[in-house]
């Protein structure tokens, strides 16, 4: 990836959130790729294959050379002509760092392997986002030749995109086989960035769509260590409309660390983290679905 400039030391305890979207071929992995640098106000590092398999948006290229793209709403492609670690290296190297690392797998990855990257020194996995072509996968997920790839991708996935929603309803049938993953439909790959990386940036306006409006989002905080158990039973104990948690917990049980939470779906993780680095307080961010009138 060429020459790099010079490594600089991310501040004590601060991760830099990783998301893998897989998913098999055509399913719209590069348009809801380009969907998301039209829409978010991160300064995002994107890893790819191949920029020859890809076609990022003219309009927001800057600049290109044969291993990366500059874009211009700050955020960066990245070939992954050395590797995949040698590009998470890259991207720790980058000062100021980006928000977030995106990275596209290829339509054939088992993203649970792409995904294993990710929790490597300085980074933190944020979810696997699985995007399916709704009109064909319920034939290609029995197909003699690649269902159990297409298999393996949903499987890793914390959050399925039925895409092409306006040609099959398939949310029902995905929820039977996947009941603990968070499933939403779309068409033409759009879906509301703050349901894929799990907060509430203020939307932009190239974001014109009506996804966002059907989200709020909730703060937690407290000053006083909790259990653990407490934190676990709560975030299982949240209703189904709270579609994403995720936070760092102060916990009585290990207070010396932060506890990384996350609840994607009913899926819910709770991991032991870095320590401190300045005082210590629980913040807990929550998504969720409005409520009907």
């Amino acid at each position: 990836m060429g020459h790099h400039p010079r490594r600089r030391s991310l501040p004590r305890g601060q991760l830099i959130p990783v998301t893998v979207i897989g998913g098999y071929l055509g399913a719209g992995k590069t348009t809801l790729l380009n969907h998301i640098l039209a829409s978010t106000s991160e300064r995002i590092a994107v890893l790819v294959n191949d920029f020859g398999e890809i076609n990022i948006d003219a309009a927001l290229i800057e600049s290109a050379t044969s291993s990366t793209m500059t874009l211009t709403n700050g955020c960066i492609c990245c070939s992954l002509v050395d590797g995949l670690s040698a590009a998470f290296d890259a991207m720790l190297e980058l000062d100021p760092a980006p928000d977030r690392i995106v990275i596209e797998a290829s339509g054939v990855a088992d993203p649970a392997g792409v995904s294993a990257f990710a929790h490597g020194p300085g980074l933190q996995l944020d979810a696997t986002v699985v995007v399916v072509d709704s009109e064909t996968i319920q034939a290609t997920i029995d197909d003699a030749y690649v269902g159990d790839t297409v298999s393996s991708q949903l499987a890793a996935a914390d959050i399925i995109v039925a895409n092409k929603a306006d040609l099959a309803d398939v949310q029902l049938w995905l929820t039977g086989r996947y009941p603990t993953t968070l499933i939403t439909p779309a068409t033409n790959a759009v879906v509301a960035p703050e349901l894929l990386f799990g907060h509430a940036p203020t939307p932009r306006a190239a974001a014109s769509h009506e996804a966002a409006d059907i989200f709020e989002s909730w703060q937690i905080t407290r000053d006083r260590p909790l259990p653990r158990a407490v934190i676990e039973r709560y975030l299982h104990s949240l209703p189904d409309r709270v579609v994403r948690a995720k936070g760092i917990v102060w916990s009585s049980d290990r207070p010396d660390r932060q506890l990384i939470v996350h609840r994607v779906g009913r899926r819910v993780t709770v991991r032991v983290g870095p320590p401190w680095p300045g005082e210590e307080s629980t913040s807990l961010a929550l998504i969720g679905l409005l409520s009907t009138p």
